[in-house]
Formats: C-alpha cells, structure tokens, sequence
C-alpha cells in the first residue's frame, strides 16, 4: 500500500509540474517536468521484478536481472545530474557554472567507471557514485542558496520554484544516501531490522519530496517567479 502511495505522488508530481509548464513556460521547468517524467518510467519499469517469480519473465530468476538496482542505479545517475545541473539555471555567477559543469562531467566519468569495474551495479546501490553524487547536489543548492542570499529574490522565495525543488532534494538526499550505502543489507534473510527501517525511511522521503514538489507547483502556478520575470529561459 505504501509503495502505490508514493507511486500515486511522484505521477500528480509529473501532471502538476506539467500544468504548471504550461502556465509558465521556461527551460528549467521542462528539464524539471521531464526528469519527473522519467522518474515514473522507472518507477514502473522496476515493477518487471515482479513478473519474474510468477510471470513471462520467469527465465531471467537467477540472473543479473533478477533484481532491479542495475536500473535504479542508472535512474540515479540520471537524478544526481539532473538536480547538479538544474540550479545553474538560477546562477548568474560564470564561476559557480563553471564549477558545475566539471563536476558533473568528473561525476559522469566516475560513475561510468563504478559500473565497468565495480562488482555491485546489479546487487546494491552503487556507493562512490551515491557519495559523491549527494555531495555534489548539496554543492550546487550551495551555490543557489548563496546567489539567493545575496539578491533580492530572498524576499519573494515563497513564489520560486527551484527554493520548493531543493528543498525536497535536501531531505530526500540527506535522508536516503546513508541507506543506499547498506543496501546490499535490504533482505529479511541478513537483517530484517535494517529492512524495517529502509522501508519507513523511503517512505518518509519520498512521501516529502513529492509532496513538496506538488505544493511547489500549486504555490507557484499563480505567482510569477522572480526568475522568470528578470531572466530568459
């Protein structure tokens, strides 16, 4: 029941963020409603799981494929990319961007690396790529929040975006990475505490990140971002 739930939030996440983009169009706003997007298609995708016990897909048991963290490890890729690169979209600063850029290629050549000589891509989370991936995003909020600070849109953040979205990445990061770095753990069979306290704080997590994000777009959809207004995306 849980798991539908937060199925059921991150899909109103994705049509709230889609209506919103249509009320207030702008570059960052299509990255954000289309990683939404593609967090859905792998949210649904990692359900094929289920049809290798008692279904079709019953000759990939006992494989590589039997479980699905070779795709949640490539959705999080994706996702640690996706929230480095979004924030520079609200940077004037040429240095910050700069920054950014290396690291997120440093970032993608590191994790490709982790997945061509680590043993772990198809049975945990990949740990260096969590790591530095985290730390990377809490880099780039850095960055936003210190341009933040320094300007007058601090006055107006109730009515901007991107405050909402890191936010919710904040807590979702701060909260989850510890866990992905034990999840090779997450059976019943090794530790079924661990896996007690995995499920309630995903659950947590995610059921703020989406919720955040949701209230984000319905704040937002009838104010005008002071980033929207000054700059053209």
């Amino acid at each position: 029941m849980a798991i539908l739930i937060i199925h059921l939030l991150e899909f109103l996440a994705f049509l709230a963020g889609l209506f919103y983009y249509f009320k207030n169009k702008s570059r960052p706003t299509y990255y954000l409603v289309w990683f939404l997007g593609i967090t859905v298609f792998f949210e649904i995708f990692g359900w094929y799981v289920v049809l290798i016990s008692n279904g079709p897909l019953y000759f990939l048991k006992d494989t590589v494929f039997d479980s699905n963290y070779w795709s949640s490890n490539i959705y999080s890729i994706i996702s640690y990319l996706f929230y480095i690169n979004y924030f520079k979209w609200y940077l004037s600063s040429k240095n910050s961007i700069h920054i950014l850029n290396r690291v997120s290629v440093v970032f993608l050549a590191v994790s490709i690396l982790e997945i061509l000589f680590s043993k772990g891509f198809f049975v945990k989370f990949m740990p260096i790529s969590n790591i530095l991936g985290t730390l990377l995003v809490f880099l780039s909020i850095a960055f936003y929040y210190l341009e933040l600070l320094k300007s007058d849109h601090i006055l107006q953040v109730h009515k901007s975006l991107p405050f909402y979205v890191s936010v919710g990445a904040l807590i979702f990061h701060l909260c989850t990475t510890p866990l992905f770095l034990y999840s090779a753990y997450y059976s019943n069979s090794i530790d079924p505490g661990f896996v007690s306290l995995y499920r309630q704080v995903i659950f947590g997590t995610n059921y703020l990140l989406y919720s955040i994000y949701i209230a984000g777009f319905l704040i937002c959809l009838r104010k005008k971002d002071p980033y929207f207004l000054k700059k053209n995306f």
